[in-house]
């Protein structure tokens, strides 16, 4: 069912489950990989873009978000990089009009320069439409894996929200679905695959929460496996209608392990899951 929501424009500114993908050979050490992250200014203004760039020459192999504090009115409408796989943005859009001040934070997971053969970006862009449900694919190119990726919606007015950015256990794609919640017109959903020639030992780990009606659900995968790290986060509803968001995609500090966060953005008397997923390489 479609929900009318205070919309508002969007402005550019300022239970666990494992699935492995086997290595080919026995997981080596880490290539290396080490996050950044920048967060927006906490406030109560109704959009917030914030970006973090890799060092130097290194380039983005997976990406991640989060709303801060923003009790469920706040979506993540945009999670992605640039052309040159160097600067991950994230911007957050209010749902629902508060003034409970809130923030916005960007991580990037990079790779030292020329570390990881093969990278590149691949998007695909969904047609301008005013679908209620809109669901796009981005596929990596023949003998590459995805090591992460990323979304953004445009043109949306803060009335449509991500649903999931979901990797397949063979991490050869990455999906991402959104919901509109209230009358945006016409918008467009973009999927990002981070694509490159596979590590020795990759892997797609799953955690599965609870079934019920609470909310946020933050759900924590369990560790990569030795000498492997984290690039990619994802995250899936299940149950929700679209009556919630995914608010959190973290690679966390070490990069042994992730978080995402489901979250109701009107009330929603059903229960529902939430699958986190990351990816491990090394």
């Amino acid at each position: 069912m479609k929900r009318k929501l205070a919309g508002l424009a969007v402005l550019t500114g300022m239970a666990a489950a494992t699935t492995l993908l086997a290595p080919t050979t026995p997981a080596q050490a880490s290539v290396g990989l080490y996050r950044v992250t920048a967060t927006s200014v906490l406030d109560a203004t109704n959009s917030k873009t914030m970006p973090i760039s890799c060092n130097g020459a290194d380039q983005v192999v997976g990406a991640g978000g989060k709303i801060n504090d923003g009790q469920g009115d706040v979506l993540m409408t945009r999670m992605y990089a640039d052309a040159a796989l160097h600067t991950v943005t994230v911007v957050g859009v209010e749902a629902n009009a508060t003034n409970v001040p809130w923030s916005v934070g960007a991580y990037a997971v990079c790779a030292p320069a020329g570390t990881v053969a093969g990278l590149q970006l691949v998007t695909t862009t969904s047609a301008n439409n005013a679908l209620d449900k809109v669901g796009i694919t981005a596929v990596c190119p023949a003998g590459k894996k995805t090591f992460g990726g990323g979304y953004r919606i445009d043109n949306a007015n803060g009335a449509v929200a991500i649903d999931e950015l979901a990797f397949t256990s063979a991490l050869g794609s990455v999906s991402s679905t959104a919901y509109v919640f209230g009358a945006p017109g016409n918008f467009t959903l973009q999927t990002q695959a981070f694509c490159a020639t596979p590590l020795p030992a990759m892997a797609l780990l799953d955690a599965l929460s609870v079934s019920d009606a609470t909310s946020p659900k933050p759900v924590p995968t369990v560790a990569c496996p030795a000498g492997s790290q984290t690039a990619g986060v994802g995250g899936v509803l299940n149950g929700l209608l679209g009556a919630g968001s995914v608010t959190t995609l973290v690679p966390k500090v070490a990069l042994d392990t992730a978080e995402a966060t489901g979250r109701e953005i009107v009330a929603f008397a059903g229960v529902w899951t939430l699958r986190a997923q990351q990816i491990c390489v090394g």
